[in-house]
């Protein structure tokens, strides 16, 4: 019997083939199974529109892989669809016909509207940002461009243009020179213009790459430790980088994986025309793409609009963490956040408050393993989870959030240092407080107080007998008041008289 608890998507590009299979878990989808082969497809397309034989061999056999993997999944979990590469074929040709008898599954060949559709419903429901998004897929053979607001896109393109196409029009023989990369991106830019008004007509907040340029280019960065929101000067100097080695085969960029190599300077050309044709001024990878799309079309119940939130309700589920403690912990929080001097502990190009909400919800994690070490175990299980919905820059931050509350949830000695930007710094002190505040584990029991803040002093007013009348608590801001004078100092006040600093 087929399972009906699995759900596969299968995307036959013109560079790649990939099929993902997932799960509904706790609200949020978990992927089981991923599969990817480089058929390189694009590369097999012959001047008469048909492919060569070698390229047709390539993807059938892929496809035979995919056949006997989804054999136990339901036949209506799965999808299946086809991309530029198959776009251009003819819908008789007899290929096609072969790779359905082998896919063993209906296949839709998608136009290139409904591809950048989906890729934007794939970017949008795995990440947090809900204002203008632009959405940038460069492909085998097409680069798809989508903009639109929250979950809806209003404009798409699809281009004639694609990282293997490139290759074999500007970088036949694999060399790489000035000449050939100029002419890429001059290339670029000429099929963008005609398009150029209508996007910047309408405008955007930020723009988000998908695809294996993108994934390089992030690799790239964070092994050079750059920041992830890629300029037009940065990918400039990178392309300059590469052509001074001249050639595909001697490529040696710092962060570049062999496997990426075939399409990288093609790919980085295309990026660059489009950056110059639409003005773009930064961009970040993201992980959701045509894929995601087409599995959270299959789950519409998954549609959430708040990406951030599905994905902590679907932690604390899958860790049976206490959700009252942690709304508790998010509303003190929130409300020493909301009192804090203008820009005090504001993080550049983030909401705090979902910071704070997020580390809130995810603080005591680490208590799923042990409460032995449980700082040290939430971090370890953030920094090996699935995370839609937040960038990699945010899980560094949550990460930074969630090791600060080490002492208060857990055994271990307080943190010996805090982060060394100090906006972050400042925020982990107001969870710590937070988090202390509230480790009576009561609504009633709340440990209420108005904070001010001077300099990098904070000081807390409590009512006038709450220390006499909660040992438990006054020892920890006790112990507290000690460690945090070393980032600024502590004072608990009572009844307007400073009790410590």
């Amino acid at each position: 019997m087929r399972s009906k608890d699995y759900y596969a998507a299968i995307d036959l590009g013109s560079n790649s083939f990939h099929m993902l299979v997932v799960r509904v878990v706790a609200g949020s989808v978990q992927v089981v199974s991923k599969i990817r082969r480089k058929v390189r497809l694009a590369s097999g397309l012959q001047d008469d529109g048909s492919l060569s034989a070698e390229a047709r061999q390539r993807a059938l056999d892929c496809l035979a892989i995919f056949a006997d993997r989804v054999r136990d999944i339901a036949p209506e979990n799965i999808t299946a669809v086809g991309t530029a590469t198959l776009r251009k074929l003819q819908a008789n040709d007899p290929f096609l016909e072969q790779v359905r008898s082998t896919l063993g599954h209906p296949l839709r060949i998608i136009s290139g509207a409904e591809e950048a559709a989906t890729i934007y419903q794939g970017i949008a429901h795995t990440t947090a940002h809900h204002g203008r998004l632009l959405a940038i897929d460069i492909g085998g053979a097409s680069t798809e461009l989508a903009l639109g607001h929250g979950f809806t896109a209003t404009i798409l393109r699809s281009l004639d243009m694609g990282c293997v196409t490139w290759v074999t029009r500007y970088f036949a023989d694999g060399s790489v020179t000035s000449e050939n990369c100029n002419a890429a991106i001059a290339a670029v830019e000429d099929i963008v213009s005609e398009h150029a008004a209508a996007y910047q007509e309408h405008g955007w907040d930020v723009v988000l790459g998908a695809s294996g340029t993108f994934k390089a280019l992030q690799e790239i960065a964070t092994v050079r430790r750059l920041p992830e929101r890629f300029t037009l000067v940065w990918l400039e100097q990178l392309l300059q980088e590469t052509i001074q080695h001249g050639h595909f085969d001697k490529l040696n960029v710092h962060g570049l994986k062999d496997s990426r190599k075939p399409t990288f300077v093609s790919g980085l050309c295309i990026l660059i025309g489009l950056f110059r044709a639409l003005h773009i001024t930064t961009v970040e990878a993201t992980e959701g793409a045509l894929r995601e799309g087409l599995v959270y079309s299959m789950l519409e119940e998954l549609q959430h609009p708040d990406v951030q939130l599905r994905t902590l309700e679907s932690l604390v589920q899958s860790y049976h963490l206490d959700l009252q403690q942690a709304q508790r912990v998010k509303r003190v929080a929130l409300e020493y956040y909301s009192k804090t001097p203008s820009g005090w502990c504001d993080i550049s190009g983030e909401d705090v408050g979902a910071l704070l909400r997020a580390a809130s919800y995810l603080h005591e994690i680490g208590l799923a393993l042990s409460y032995q070490h449980a700082s040290s175990h939430g971090h370890y299980l953030l920094a090996n989870s699935n995370l839609p919905g937040f960038t990699q820059r945010q899980r560094e931050y949550l990460l930074a959030l969630i090791s600060s509350v080490s002492g208060i949830i857990d055994d271990d000695e307080q943190p010996e240092s805090l982060p060394d930007y100090q906006s972050l710094a400042r925020l982990s002190r107001l969870l710590r407080l937070a988090v202390l505040a509230c480790q009576r584990r009561n609504d009633e029991m709340i440990a209420e107080a108005h904070i001010e803040i001077e300099g990098d002093e904070i000081r807390l007013q409590f009512a006038p007998d709450f220390m006499a009348t909660n040992p438990y608590l006054q020892s920890l801001y006790d112990s507290e008041v000690a460690w945090q004078e070393q980032f600024g100092g502590l004072a608990l006040l009572t009844d307007s008289v400073n009790r410590q600093r």
